[in-house]
């Protein structure tokens, strides 16, 4: 049964009709635009894990579950992809380009490996070519660990559109890399690195911004350490972005960094941003992420846990949006402390659908003799749908996690609860049964508290999901207040 969550205070009533019909209809288009260029992409992309393996037979033999893979005392945790597109300011699902994921684990010899062809990401002015990823745990000698890489083969931006040519960006060659591994003698340490081959730009206007002529100035030198010239100058500009006037920019994702501790060591390379603003629809693609950690002690086993806000599907499956800076616990848990995450205020497809109050919270422990608890919550202070005069107050979910010592059953107990719904101004009765649906008119429904099984999370709920045909084209589908955890011995 759900529990009846207290509101915070926070609620909001609804706009309605005033949500300015204008703005809606142009969010509308904009997200139109979306589900086409995702439709282009759908037919470009090809995924090839099983071409890779064989490009790398090694890598063929450490993904595999015979004797290379070997059971430690550590946990390792892996996250890589070639590319992320977002389309005025929404994901396009099938553009996020070889994502290997490398849970949490206590195994070495595990690898994720993940490939894509894109000929033509079926965006305009946008096209790439092989991208891959692959992320490994391993140890060699008396030191374990776990390497992200990303590989891009290149990328262009720029080229004829409406009939004028506009400026191009040419990428060749560009590489990330994360490590984060325990040495022999106990401690920890990182290893990052980024790099690409060639970087071009040209067709550019008579009058251009300095930031962008001293980058060229760097390419046109030719230096051997082009690349970390590359990356001082776009650190040291405002916004770690240079503009490219007729095309759009070129920025930082974010640098290269690691991080040590007594019993952890982490690494990131996030590489490059490139933005196409020509086609009057922002296109941003970030390009190379690689992120590794290692983690001690974890004598009952790794957390597996995921906490986040809102999840939305639509377009017929080809559009997503989610995760609202997704929250999870490092592999050994936090200590018995507890993480906290909070989102004051979110605007969903520039208003579409708004929350405010979201808040996650995480704690993970763990004993030496092997037992282990924790939980993972998150929470929706309020919720509202103007096209719909919609507003949900207080949306909660919880999921508690308990192992005992001794064995590998893991007890988990879900709570999930809804304070308050107001349609057009009225309130109605709020579900408090699993599955319960809540019919909101024209084609649209709520149903509260879906749960899911899987070998990752053991078990997570979501406090409700939403059904809304006309929210945006082809329709859409949010779920909201996602809680998950488990604790695996593997």
């Amino acid at each position: 049964m759900g529990t009846q969550a207290a509101a915070d205070g926070e609620g909001r009533s609804g706009s309605g009709k005033k949500a300015g019909h204008a703005v809606i209809t142009s969010l509308r288009r904009a997200v139109a635009t979306v589900t086409v260029c995702a439709a282009g992409l759908a037919g470009a992309l090809v995924t090839h894990p099983a071409a890779d393996a064989a490009r790398h037979p090694s890598r063929a033999h450490a993904a595999s579950s015979g004797p290379a893979l070997k059971k430690t005392d550590l946990g390792y945790k892996a996250t890589v992809y070639g590319t992320k597109v977002l389309l005025d300011g929404v994901e396009v699902r099938n553009a996020k380009t070889a994502f290997a994921q490398q849970r949490c684990t206590r195994y070495v010899g595990r690898e994720v490996t993940r490939g894509a062809d894109i000929t033509d990401l079926g965006i305009p002015l946008v096209a790439g070519g092989l991208t891959e990823s692959y992320s490994r745990t391993y140890q060699k000698g008396g030191v374990r660990g776990v390497r992200g890489v990303s590989t891009i083969g290149d990328l262009e931006l720029g080229g004829e559109f409406q009939g004028q040519q506009t400026p191009t960006l040419k990428l060749q060659g560009l590489t990330s890399v994360a490590d984060s591994f325990r040495k022999a003698d106990g401690t920890f340490g990182h290893d990052e690195s980024f790099g690409f081959e060639g970087l071009s730009i040209g067709n550019l206007p008579e009058q251009i911004p300095q930031e962008l002529q001293d980058l060229l100035d760097l390419i046109s030198q030719g230096s051997a350490d082009l690349v970390n010239q590359v990356i001082d100058l776009l650190s040291s500009v405002t916004g770690n972005t240079i503009d490219i006037p007729g095309l759009g920019s070129i920025g930082l994702a974010g640098v290269k960094s690691g991080r040590t501790t007594a019993h952890s060591a982490s690494s990131q390379t996030y590489a490059l941003r490139v933005t196409v603003t020509a086609t009057g629809h922002p296109t941003e693609i970030t390009l190379g992420r690689a992120h590794s950690a290692v983690y001690e002690p974890v004598p009952a086993g790794v957390f597996q846990s995921r906490a986040m806000g809102m999840a939305l599907l639509g377009g017929n499956d080809l559009v997503s949006l989610g995760g609202l800076e997704e929250q999870s616990l490092p592999c050994s848990g936090s200590n018995g402390k507890v993480q906290k995450h909070s989102i004051a205020d979110v605007r969903v497809l520039g208003g579409l659908v708004n929350m405010t109050g979201v808040q996650y919270a995480l704690m993970g422990d763990q004993t030496r003799a092997g037992a282990a608890r924790g939980f993972v919550s998150t929470t929706i202070g309020s919720l509202s749908v103007p096209s719909l005069n919609l507003v949900i107050d207080g949306i909660t979910s919880r999921v508690d996690l308990r192992k005992p010592a001794g064995t590998t059953k893991v007890e988990r107990t879900v709570r999930t609860g809804i304070a308050k719904i107001t349609l057009n101004g009225e309130e109605i009765a709020v579900p408090t049964k699993a599955g319960q649906v809540v019919d909101l008119g024209d084609g649209n429904f709520l149903k509260y508290r879906v749960l899911s099984r899987n070998n990752w999370t053991g078990v997570e709920t979501r406090a409700l999901t939403l059904t809304l045909p006309g929210l945006i084209p082809g329709g859409s589908v949010l779920d909201l207040a996602w809680a998950g955890g488990h604790i695996s011995p593997n």
